[in-house]
């Protein structure tokens, strides 16, 4: 269904003109302003590839389609849009669209199969860019139905890019099943393995679930994400003894406990196991430990899992453990822990992950409490009078909001307590809704998003009635408080509620049903009434909900149908949305790092650069060079800095063993194994000169001690040093053919001394 094409690297330093919060509409000629940035102090997101998201469906006689602005494009760019039918292809646009990424297709013969795509205008010029979609004859529903192998009842769908080609696959579980499962699926439905998680998911209590069950209660214990940063997602999962992995292996701890239990991480195309750790065993002698997970990037740079863990005493108090794991030097590892002890902090059926304070670098957020990405506590709630709630929110509320906010809801406060809203940086309490102790509630449902363009920002709803996002009563009246959705042309919230797509009438002060989920076509939610899955994973901005047919045999995408003409980039680059797509426990709204509602302002891009695939270089290598036949070496074997490298005579010991690990941006270090693989080659003093000596120095990963590797024709590789740019190259000096010979760094010529063979250690 889904097209396919080749990635195109870039820093979203992208320009955009806006005016009144919608993108302005410019034509060919106009210059492109560029958009206000950091100045290129904030740290660069290695985020995974998407393409153009191209999506088609039937609507009344017509083809809706729609299309991704992606953060790293000009954020005004044009678009053209063509349809292919019996190899014939026509543009379908007049003047070129500088408005919203959508359009309505009159013209098809809906008895053939049409394939969508659709070009960008870039400095007047038109260019092909990734992604298509094709739409079978004949197609009458609104919805896209993927076929999946049959099965036990589906309760969360999960998405990732399994196979690196810049469209969403997918991973759901069989959570019914006595032998829990994980089934994963390209996005056609191609199967491609399945997980048993073994005699430990049978238990399924929801407080105190067994070693590896996922998917009870709050406690998901599964995520999809390219961890390793290799160019294909991966799957995360929290598992112990007996779990048979997608290559048929058994997974053991390696632990006599019964209670032990560890982080995998799978192939996402095979679902063998990458890599493991250990889940701290603090508490192990108490059971095992609960999980819920989400993505975070914690340094603002590298994805990392973050782990919510709890068991529970015989006296009904809880341990808990907060743990991120991430890959570094091409392993898998945690990074710290928190464990929560006495401290006054509340936790809810959800972990938030968002960069609250602004440095680029996301923070770990609980309804009571913040802990910043070093693992220390940034503010905890408890002492303001905050207890356990079933939901909260953090975003940026309005327009105006130079910080993140947070809202959330109380469960039977002992104060009376019954709702409030924070400043998510500092944890100061901005206001409160509280009535006496005697009259406390169990609050149970609320939500934020723009639903009344009466008031500026945000509201916030919930049983007790609508607020504004700075504490002013609005009414008492308010829509259910189940999920906040962007469905529809404008830029109010709409709602998922149960298998009904609604939307407040602030006039009327009423429900309204815009969609029946169940009328378009054959599909359920889960249980909870709410989809197993949201999110902006097609097309434009607005969000798509993924649901299962009745006997659980097909995914369902329901996708808008509504024109718009305003233009934002694909929420999924959003970094604070894209974390919020990773998490499940009580599924609940997802929000941005900016404020989207009525009055917003333009959104600056975020600061990504895309993963590059894996091109197979990781691993442990001898290194040759072609021209001497003389192999890399650190003099000596020394595991000192400052340590020559050289060239010398093959003898196979630890001075000639370098491993090769990636960024994940396109750079790699070489680690040395004279050092244990704590120190790497590394251009000494980071500088661009030509001469430069190359040293072995503590493993630090900057830009001395970055390569990109380079294919040559002949089989060879060349070592691109960052220092220089990418412009000079590690080499033997003088093309000198004897044992000893200096390694240095020299401008890129392509001579035989700065080409070398990798041979598997």
């Amino acid at each position: 269904m889904w097209g396919k094409g080749k990635r195109n690297i870039a820093l979203a330093l992208a320009g955009c003109l806006f005016f009144g919060g919608i993108t302005a509409a410019l034509h060919p000629g106009q210059t492109l302003k560029a958009a206000p940035t950091d100045g290129g102090n904030m740290p660069v997101r290695q985020m995974e590839y998407l393409d153009r998201g191209v999506v088609a469906v039937s609507v009344n006689n017509a083809v809706f389609v729609s299309w991704r602005l992606l953060a790293t494009d000009d954020q005004a760019a044009g678009f053209n849009v063509y349809r292919t039918t019996d190899g014939k292809t026509v543009k379908l646009n007049g003047d070129t669209l500088y408005q919203g990424t959508n359009f309505t297709d009159t013209t098809a013969d809906r008895t053939k199969d049409n394939t969508y795509s659709v070009r960008i205008m870039r400095n007047g010029k038109e260019e092909k860019t990734d992604g298509s979609y094709t739409l079978k004859g004949n197609a009458a529903q609104k919805a896209i139905t993927i076929p999946i192998r049959p099965g036990g009842r589906i309760h969360f769908v999960w998405t990732g890019d399994f196979n690196g080609d810049g469209v969403y696959d997918f991973l759901v579980d069989r959570a019914d099943d006595n032998h829990q499962k994980l089934e994963a699926y390209k996005n056609d439905g191609t199967y491609l393995w399945s997980v048993d998680l073994g005699y430990n998911s049978e238990d399924k209590n929801r407080i105190v679930p067994g070693a590896s069950t996922i998917d009870v209660g709050m406690w998901d214990g599964a995520t999809v994400y390219d961890i390793d940063c290799d160019g294909y997602a991966e799957v995360l999962l929290r598992a112990a003894d007996g779990v048979t992995l997608g290559d048929g292996k058994v997974f053991q701890t390696g632990s006599a406990n019964p209670n032990a239990q560890s982080i995998v991480v799978l192939d996402g195309q095979t679902g063998a196991l990458k890599d493991s750790a250990q889940v701290p065993e603090d508490y192990i002698n108490i059971g095992p430990m609960a999980c819920m997970m989400g993505i975070g990037y914690l340094d603002g740079i590298k994805p990392s899992v973050v782990c919510f863990m709890k068991n529970r005493n015989k006296d009904k108090s809880f341990n808990c453990i907060v743990a991120p794991y991430t890959y570094r030097n091409g392993k898998f590892v945690k990074e710290w822990q928190w464990n929560r002890g006495k401290q006054d902090c509340p936790d809810a059926h959800q972990i938030r992950i968002a960069d609250v304070d602004g440095d680029g670098k996301d923070e770990i957020l609980q309804i009571g409490f913040c802990l910043n990405g070093d693992g220390t506590l940034r503010y905890e709630l408890g002492s303001q009078g905050v207890v356990h709630g079933d939901r909260y929110y953090v975003g940026r509320f309005s327009p105006d909001d130079k910080v993140m906010m947070g809202y959330g809801i109380q469960q039977d406060n002992p104060n009376g307590l019954l709702e409030y809203a924070y400043n998510a940086a500092t944890g100061k309490i901005l206001w409160k809704n509280q009535v006496a102790p005697e009259k406390t509630a169990d609050v149970a449902r609320g939500n934020v998003g723009d639903i009344d363009p009466n008031h500026k920002g945000y509201e916030c709803w919930s049983f007790q009635g609508t607020y504004s996002y700075d504490g002013k009563l609005i009414d008492k009246e308010s829509p259910y408080p189940v999920l906040r959705l962007w469905w529809d042309g404008d830029l109010l919230s709409e709602s998922y509620n149960d298998g009904k797509i609604e939307k407040w009438n602030y006039k009327k002060k009423e429900t309204e049903r815009l969609e029946t989920t169940w009328k378009i076509t054959d599909c359920i939610g889960s249980e909870r009434g709410v989809p197993m899955f949201y999110g902006d994973i097609l097309g434009d901005w607005r969000e798509e909900i993924v649901m299962t047919s009745n006997d659980y045999s097909k995914l369902v995408i329901l996708t808008t149908t509504t024109e718009t003409d305003t233009r934002l980039y694909s929420l999924a680059q959003n970094p604070a949305y894209r974390n919020c797509m990773t998490i499940k426990g009580y599924m609940q709204s997802h929000l941005t790092d900016y404020y989207l509602g009525t009055g917003m302002k333009n959104p600056v891009p975020p600061s990504i650069s895309y993963i590059e695939k894996n091109t197979g270089f990781e691993g442990v290598y001898y290194i040759k060079n072609a021209n001497s036949k003389l192999y890399l070496d650190v003099k000596a074997a020394s595991a000192k800095n400052g340590a020559n490298v050289q060239q010398a005579t093959f003898n196979g010991g630890a001075a000639q063993k370098f491993k090769i690990v990636s960024h994940g941006d396109g750079w790699y270090s070489l680690l040395t194994a004279s050092s244990q693989y704590k120190s790497c080659v590394d251009v000494e003093g980071g500088s661009a000169k030509d001469g430069t000596n190359v040293i072995q120095w503590g493993y630090r990963g900057g830009n001395p001690q970055c390569f990109r590797i380079q294919k040559n024709a002949d089989g060879t590789v060349a070592f691109l040093t960052r220092a220089s740019n990418g412009k000079s190259a590690m080499e033997v000096y003088e093309r000198s053919k004897k044992t000893g010979a200096n390694v240095g760094q020299w401008q890129y010529l392509g001579g035989t001394n700065q080409h070398w063979i990798l041979m598997p250690a």
